[in-house]
């Protein structure tokens, strides 16, 4: 019986305090440089109440970047937002900004290693690519057999 795969954030607002979207240009790639990442969400949505809390409800926009701090630094947003209290918009975008480039930080030189070698990456995907079309034979055999239709 197939089970939901729940995340801890069931919905992260784009930068401009919308469903978040590659099509609207308000994400953060895993591609993006440290320094376009703090551009980014130098640019996020926010409100204009001084003091930073976690309400999803009455502050989607704002919520959105504390729940995706929080994820980065494996705490509570409840926790991260009382932290930043009266720092305002300026402060939650610093501690998102160093939350996401150190959580990508590895990521990052891993993709940069892969990069300098484009041969190793096409010989990955096709040796991928072989032992997926193993696993779908196999698997459209037993289907075939289940349902008597081996021909």
């Amino acid at each position: 019986m197939p089970d939901a795969l729940l995340s801890a954030a069931p919905l992260l607002l784009g930068t401009d305090g919308t469903k978040m979207s590659k099509s609207r240009g308000n994400t953060i790639p895993l591609s993006a440089t440290a320094d376009e990442t703090a551009r980014l969400i130098r640019g996020a949505k926010t409100d204009s109440e001084r003091s930073i809390s976690y309400d999803p409800e009455r502050r989607p926009a704002v919520s959105s970047l504390v729940l995706m701090a929080a994820l980065c630094l494996g705490r509570d947003p409840r926790e991260v937002a009382d932290g930043i209290g009266h720092g305002g918009a300026a402060t939650l975008k610093t501690v998102l900004t160093t939350a996401v480039n150190d959580l990508l930080a590895p990521i990052r030189a891993r993709r940069a290693e892969y990069a300098r070698d484009l041969g190793y990456v096409r010989q990955v995907l096709r040796d991928g690519n072989e032992r997926a079309n193993e696993i779908a034979a196999a698997t459209l055999a037993e289907v075939r057999a289940a349902m008597g239709m081996r021909y």
